[in-house]
């Protein structure tokens, strides 16, 4: 039987790989600040005193910091890619005991009837979704979450009235994803109800009048459609906020940092940096986004292989071997 909760599952499974994925994850998000500093520092130290040395310090020290991070995310992706197979060959293991199984036999030893599409599709699909998402279940919300904080309060500490200002921009994002995701889920669900019906129709074409049926069937068509725009003007909607907030976050930027720079508040340079960084904390917020979206899609997935697995033996089975990164 697999964990009620898909985090319990997946940290069952990949522990040892997901620790190593935490520990890179902590090593390179920080390094996210250090080319804003550096980029600042060739401003206003390196080219204002024109001393080539520190120029070429900096630089190399530039340099170092991209190498290590990338490096670091390099590694972190085949630690991902370790993960996603180690699940994957999990949920295969489970199914065909499964099969293998004397449950799927009656009292007489002949094989029962098992849903062999369903079967396929967990092997294939689900499988695959499912390792898919436990790769990243943990890497891309520390990875990201911890990127933003970093880059956050780098931004505060050189300057707070911009970084809450940027702060401030993404607040509508934050609040409304929630909300409108939620209304998309129970409006999928719906869907989902509304087409298992439409399948019962056609199924029980032999006990239903023609015509009634005929109606039935025009009826959950049409609100299945309905159903699907609508999830489509609340998904929509999401993007289009996002990207709205992108496109007008760094004028935004540009026009309370001008005025500062005008009235001698704060440097060219900081507001040079304020531009890169707010393009650092927008990549990853809109990543943080789409993962927060493809949540209860895995959980979905998750729900069906349990479905299958439920009659799968309980004897103990060997745990998978722990990989190193």
């Amino acid at each position: 039987m697999l964990p009620t909760s898909l985090y319990r599952y997946i940290w069952r499974v990949s522990r040892t790989g997901q620790i190593h994925i935490c520990i890179l994850t902590a090593i390179i998000a920080p390094l996210s600040m250090a080319p804003l500093e550096l980029q600042r520092r060739i401003v206003n130290e390196a080219l204002k005193g024109g001393d080539l040395r520190l120029l070429a310090l900096y630089g190399a020290a530039y340099l170092a910091v991209v190498l290590i991070q990338n490096g670091g995310k390099y590694l972190l992706n085949v630690t991902k890619g370790r993960v996603l197979e180690d699940v994957g060959r999990d949920i295969r293991r489970k199914v065909f005991r499964m099969l293998e199984s004397p449950r799927t036999a009656d009292e007489w030893g002949r094989p029962l009837a098992v849903d062999h599409g369903t079967t396929v599709s967990v092997l294939a699909a689900e499988s695959e979704n499912l390792g898919g998402f436990a790769s990243e279940s943990f890497s891309v919300p520390l990875l990201q979450a911890g990127t933003i904080a970093s880059v956050v309060g780098y931004l505060l500490w050189v300057e707070p009235l911009i970084a809450a200002f940027a702060f401030v921009i993404y607040l509508p994002q934050a609040l409304a994803v929630p909300k409108v995701q939620n209304a998309i889920n129970r409006l999928a669900q719906l869907r989902t109800r509304t087409i298992r019906k439409l399948g019962h129709v056609a199924a029980d074409a032999d006990d239903v009048p023609p015509a009634d049926r005929r109606a039935e069937a025009e009826r959950l068509i049409d609100h299945a459609y309905r159903t699907r725009i609508s999830i489509y003007w609340r998904k929509y909607f999401l993007t289009f906020l996002g990207n709205v907030l992108d496109a007008i976050g760094p004028i935004a930027v540009l026009m309370v940092g001008g005025w500062m720079v005008i009235h001698g508040q704060t440097q060219v340079s900081t507001l040079v940096v304020f531009i890169s960084g707010f393009q650092k904390i927008a990549d990853p917020w809109d990543v943080l986004i789409t993962f927060y979206r493809t949540v209860s899609i895995a959980r979905v997935s998750y729900r069906l292989v349990a479905e299958v697995l439920e009659e799968a033996p309980d004897s103990p089975s060997a745990p998978l071997p722990a990989h190193a990164a």
